[in-house]
């Protein structure tokens, strides 16, 4: 496949997830719902300072980070940090479940005779949650090692030298190229255990399969909303520590707006994706 014929593919895909999210908007509803609850947790650690829920989160803040963590305004420095743990949990619960329903819900909007049912779809991704984890799981395992080993690695034995800082940003920008071709190439695994209902490891086989033949295309897929998000995360280490030096509680809608972002592009994503799915298995008739 062409760079030419593989971007033709990915405007083709995306055009038809856009016209289908428009004429069934409730496609739309898993990825809301995942924002909803991050939202929510937000909302929550907010307030992490004060009680009641400064119960259960002074004492680790205090152990780990430092007690000035726990006042205003460095506790807006800790926040990003907090609820980026939180996310794990929601991905793992609640966000994995959404991915598995919007895969079902888009699989039913290309069938034509059947509309989208959320409460069919969310049904059957409940039934299919170990395998759902396992594939991110797998993933998000992968992520790790490649993104937070080689820094704790360098740290430990080189210390704060300049060559260090040098390593750590070329090994971030060269890990999430990694980790971005990594999900191109499991990402069918999604689709492939909801549709075909296929157990853990024949999704990752049918998926590394499936990307192997559309590999440029996937990767295109994969790539052009992940960078958006690596583009918000590199801002956003500049913007917090900003506001928090000027107007602390912006800093709150930087972290919203990620809320946000993340929303439009696992929509892309997951329904480009899961179209692309789709239409290989159409053609393999």
């Amino acid at each position: 496949m062409s760079i030419k014929e593989a971007f033709n593919i990915s405007k083709s895909v995306w055009s038809m997830s856009v016209k289908m999210a428009r004429k069934y908007p409730v496609i739309l509803l898993p990825f809301f719902i995942t924002a909803i609850c991050n939202a929510l947790t937000l909302a929550v650690l907010y307030y992490f300072p004060r009680k009641p829920w400064s119960l259960f989160f002074a004492s680790p803040i205090r152990n780990f980070k430092g007690e000035k963590f726990l006042h205003y305004p460095s506790n807006f420095l800790v926040l990003p940090e907090l609820f980026y743990y939180f996310q794990i949990f929601i991905m793992a619960t609640v966000g994995i479940i959404m991915f598995g329903m919007a895969v079902n819900l888009i699989y039913q909007a290309n069938s034509g005779n059947v509309l989208p049912r959320p409460a069919g779809s969310f049904n059957k991704s409940v039934r299919r949650y170990l395998t759902l984890i396992g594939i991110w799981a797998t993933l998000f395992v992968l992520s790790f090692i490649i993104l937070k080993v080689p820094a704790i690695i360098l740290v430990k034995f080189l210390g704060a030298k300049p060559i260090t800082l040098i390593l750590l940003r070329i090994f971030f920008y060269s890990g999430f190229i990694l980790v971005i071709i990594i999900e191109a190439l499991l990402v069918y695994a999604y689709p492939a255990a909801i549709i075909d209902k296929k157990k853990y490891f024949a999704s990752l086989k049918n998926s590394f399969g499936l990307s192997k033949r559309v590999f440029i295309a996937s990767l295109i897929l994969v790539a052009a909303p992940r960078l958006l998000e690596v583009g918000y995360i590199i801002a956003r280490g500049y913007m917090i520590p900003f506001f928090v030096k000027h107007v602390p509680e912006l800093s709150v809608g930087v972290i919203a707006f990620g809320i946000v972002l993340v929303l439009f592009t696992d929509f892309f994503v997951i329904c480009a994706v899961t179209n692309l799915y789709i239409l290989a298995k159409e053609t393999e008739k």
